[in-house]
């Protein structure tokens, strides 16, 4: 199957907070980010199309990271296996991103 994403995504496991429309804050983890999104590994995703706004803590760069996102796939929590949300950057502290995927190995 041929690749139809626009930025190279890298595998981490990162601690993320985000909150979206009427959802209190929420915990997850994020197992891969790219310049263009990330996926979050969460008991609690959003619904596809709504909008999140996102705390990523790049432990490794000794920062937090913001994004702001659409999320374009979501799948719920079922018994024995957790939810996950792919979440589509629509704004995002882009230096940090930047950082986090050069510091990854991940050329611009």
């Amino acid at each position: 199957m041929e690749e139809n994403r626009r930025f190279t995504r890298t595998r981490v496991d990162m601690r993320v907070a985000y909150r979206g429309r009427g959802l209190g804050y929420e915990k997850g983890r994020v197992l891969n980010i790219s310049r263009g999104g990330m996926y979050v590994l969460t008991d609690h995703p959003a619904e596809i199309d709504d909008y999140i706004i996102a705390s990523v803590d790049a432990e490794e760069l000794g920062k937090i990271v913001w994004v702001q996102g659409r999320v374009v796939w979501s799948l719920p929590e079922a018994p024995g296996s957790e939810g996950g949300m792919a979440v589509r950057f629509m704004r995002s502290d882009q230096k940090g991103i930047n950082a986090l995927m050069n510091y990854r190995g991940i050329p611009f």
